[in-house]
């Protein structure tokens, strides 16, 4: 790279690239330069001719640089079909990929907002500041090998290998289809309640009206189920009206999601309180108002009355009622619905049943938890409290040992351990005393 003044004196030559220099700029303060080179970098030098730094990341010829106008941005374009932005300091900040060629130019607006790059796959593509795409310009049947905007940022031209110099203009028009193609994946995937305020962008792409419509029906259907009726007809009317192949009737579609709420809210109640059949007759009718529901009505029902139970029992067994306590998960369990009664559930009848003394009444549950999960310590940790109290002092010894290579908890291991040398001396560490404490 050479710098020469202003009257045309040479005044210095920049050595340090290893191939071709394509591009230069400088910063807007002029007090750094930007060169890029078929070497696959770009180097930044100070305005005396200082190499300040290598910028690698291409893996092909980097073939233009552009700073953006308020300097604190660099754009670099490469044969490897990207353009790079870079802080002014040199970091890498993303990676613009989109062009399926080389890209021969990059240019900032005078505003900064938009970045402009022209490829040898015959289009120039717009950005964001950000790295987001906003736009491909299409028209050139060749190679795109130089993009300039204007002062003012109104026009952009681009020359190509067809001999010709296109300008593109940025008309209101041009603004509002950018925005709404920039929106598009936001009002189907998001929003499409503000697709419904911005009727302008209806009209300028009504195949995203059809795209939204989906999960316009879907937001109708959560409003009919929350119980607002009236605002979920209003979106399933915008969505029918939207996609005209929607077999949807607004009116009985949300009032039927309502009403199938309320039957479940109902159904949840009754089942609750241990009226199996009246909550299965419910869910049923709730299901065939609203086909998304997704449980077995009779597994359903008993699931919720099985919880009502370990919920209680929990509770129960807690404050020291452990018949009860029993009782009530006897009689979860004879719901027979697989898997509702968790390790976790069993473990604490375990624990507490032992800690009121009556490890004989809760042992079952110690050895439901182990099966369940047997590879964890503190389910292990509980039955061996139970053994030590049911006498059975070698399983008891043989838990806790387990229990403390388990756990990370000092204090917990010192516990155990000592219960373990008690136990092995023949002595009972759970004296009423222990027990209230570990309670």
């Amino acid at each position: 790279v050479k710098l020469w003044s202003k009257d045309g004196i040479e005044l210095q030559t920049l050595q340090g690239h290893s191939d071709w220099v394509l591009s230069v700029a400088f910063s807007p303060d002029g007090e750094t330069l930007a060169s890029a080179s078929a070497d696959n970098t770009v180097k930044l030098w100070s305005k005396d001719g200082t190499e300040l730094q290598t910028l690698q990341g291409h893996s092909s010829s980097v073939l233009s640089v552009a700073f953006s106008p308020d300097g604190e941005a660099l754009a670099s374009a490469s044969a490897d079909n990207t353009v790079k932005l870079w802080s002014k300091d040199g970091t890498e900040l993303q990676t613009l990929q989109g062009h399926s060629s080389s890209v021969w130019s990059v240019a900032f607006s005078p505003d900064g907002e938009t970045l402009a790059s022209a490829s040898d796959n015959n289009t120039v593509k717009l950005w964001s500041k950000d790295g987001t795409e906003l736009q491909t310009l299409q028209g050139h049947s060749d190679w795109v090998r130089s993009v300039a905007f204007s002062p003012d940022g109104e026009i952009l031209a681009t020359a190509g290998d067809n001999n010709t110099v296109k300008l593109w203009d940025f008309e209101l028009e041009d603004l509002i289809a950018r925005g709404c193609d920039w929106l598009g994946t936001y009002f189907v995937k998001q929003s499409p309640a503000l697709l419904m305020e911005l009727v302008v962008c209806q009209q300028q792409n009504p195949s995203l009206t059809v795209a939204a419509a989906p999960l316009l029906v879907a937001q109708g259907e959560d409003l009919a189920r929350e119980g607002n009726v009236d605002g979920a007809i209003a979106l399933l009317r915008q969505a029918v009206a939207w996609d005209q192949t929607l077999t949807i009737q607004p009116q009985i579609r949300a009032r039927n999601l309502a009403k199938s709420q309320t039957l479940v809210t109902e159904a949840e109640e009754l089942a609750k309180a241990g009226q199996l059949s009246e909550a299965v007759a419910k869910l049923d009718e709730a299901q065939g108002l609203d086909p998304a529901l997704d449980f077995e009505p009779e597994m359903y029902a008993k699931e919720l009355l099985v919880q009502v139970y370990i919920d209680e029992g929990q509770n129960l067994v807690r404050s020291g009622n452990v018949d009860e306590a029993v009782q009530l998960y006897r009689n979860a369990e004879a719901l027979e619905i697989g898997a509702g009664i968790s390790a976790n559930d069993w473990n604490d009848l375990c624990w507490f049943g032992s800690l009121y003394n009556q490890a004989e009444k809760v042992m079952f549950a110690c050895e439901r938890a182990v099966v369940l999960t047997p590879n964890h310590g503190g389910r292990i940790d509980s039955r061996g409290l139970a053994r030590a109290l049911t006498g059975d002092t070698q399983g008891a010894t043989a838990d806790f040992k387990t229990f403390v290579e388990w756990t990370t908890n000092d204090d917990e291991k010192a516990q155990r351990q000592a219960w373990i040398e008690a136990l092995e001396q023949g002595k009972n560490p759970f004296t009423p005393e222990v027990l209230e404490a570990l309670r």
